[in-house]
């Protein structure tokens, strides 16, 4: 099933342009706001996620 255009439907931000500052006193500032579409059991749709992301979710 596709998604529709104006449906609702879970995310997990995966990139945002606020800055995020770590424990180590690094900051992170992307371009770009990204979000990766899952389903109800949590499981990603898609098969790729382009761009970059952070350690902390590549740890998940």
């Amino acid at each position: 099933p596709t998604i529709e255009k104006s449906e609702i439907v879970r995310a997990v931000i995966v990139r945002t342009c606020k800055e995020i500052k770590r424990n180590s006193g690094i900051t992170l500032k992307f371009n770009d706001n990204a979000a990766v579409i899952i389903d109800k059991n949590k499981n990603p749709k898609g098969t790729r996620i382009f761009g970059i992301i952070t350690q902390e979710l590549r740890k998940l």
